[in-house]
């Protein structure tokens, strides 16, 4: 397996996090479970022109494959999906910044919230170009290099909205403080704006509400707390990542990843694959 990422600087890096680069030719025919993290990414399949990914039906059916092209959009979720690990064997990605999604995808970025969108649908035939130019590059450097060469014309576009939303911005930085539990009134009443406005404003950016984003960032934080810890006490994990009480950790846990976290633990133990149906 190879792992390879890249940090791109300002001005692409005010709203592309991370660059990345997988690569696992051996890798057997399995879901993955991937959790909500509360940012959008573009992905680039290199093994095949399609990307799929799983939901699962109601009432515990079989999961469904959903197809998209080979180049493809992650909109910010707060559920649980599958990927196929063997189709996903080579993929080159970008994290983007959470409220970074404007210069890319314009009014589009508000509508990607919780959404699989093949690229195409947004920027036409330049999506399979920049697919095929990825392709042309040999080695996993040159292939970041050409998708953040991709992404950074897109911000000399004349339309391109290359400002951020300060109010945006200042409640992410707020909601990312560990010294402080900031609410959505806590920011309202920082920035003198009406709770409607602001609520309106931070999902169009960021692709999930407020109050929604903090319960995925700090589930976030409890999945963290997990995989560094050998021994879990659940309740040492609910206290230290803000939630009332066990309870709560543990209703929460399972709207975000469709596990309890014993249940988690015990696929994370597992690698966390579940064999195809058929």
């Amino acid at each position: 397996m190879r792992f390879v990422t890249y940090t791109p600087p300002p001005p692409l890096g005010r709203f592309v996090r991370l660059l990345w680069y997988y690569a696992a030719p051996e890798l057997p025919d399995l879901l993955e479970r991937v959790l909500p993290s509360g940012a959008m990414s573009l992905l680039i399949n290199l093994a095949e022109d399609e990307l799929r990914w799983y939901d699962s039906a109601a009432d515990g059916g079989a999961a469904r494959c959903h197809r998209l092209s080979g180049i493809a959009v992650c909109g910010a979720h707060a559920e649980h999906f599958a990927i196929d690990t063997a189709e996903q064997r080579a993929i080159v990605g970008a994290e983007l910044s959470p409220g970074g999604a404007a210069p890319f995808f314009g009014p589009d970025a508000a509508a990607l919230g919780g959404a699989h969108v093949s690229l195409d649908a947004l920027w036409g035939r330049e999506a399979a170009l920049v697919r095929e130019r990825v392709l042309e590059a040999k080695t996993p450097e040159e292939r970041l290099r050409a998708l953040e060469s991709a992404l950074a014309s897109r911000l000399l576009r004349p339309r391109a909205s290359l400002e951020r939303d300060p109010s945006v911005d200042f409640a992410l930085a707020a909601f990312a403080d560990p010294s402080r539990a900031w609410t959505v009134a806590d920011v309202t009443g920082q920035l003198g704006m009406s709770s409607k406005r602001f609520i309106r404003s931070f999902t169009e950016r960021v692709g999930l509400t407020p109050k929604r984003y903090c319960r995925v960032q700090r589930f976030q934080q409890a999945v963290s707390a997990i995989e560094r810890g050998e021994r879990v006490s659940w309740a040492g994990v609910a206290a230290a990542c803000g939630y009332y009480d066990q309870a709560h950790f543990i209703h929460d846990f399972r709207a975000f990843a469709g596990l309890t976290p014993t249940e988690y633990v015990t696929r994370r133990r597992e690698r966390n694959h579940v064999p195809l149906d058929g």
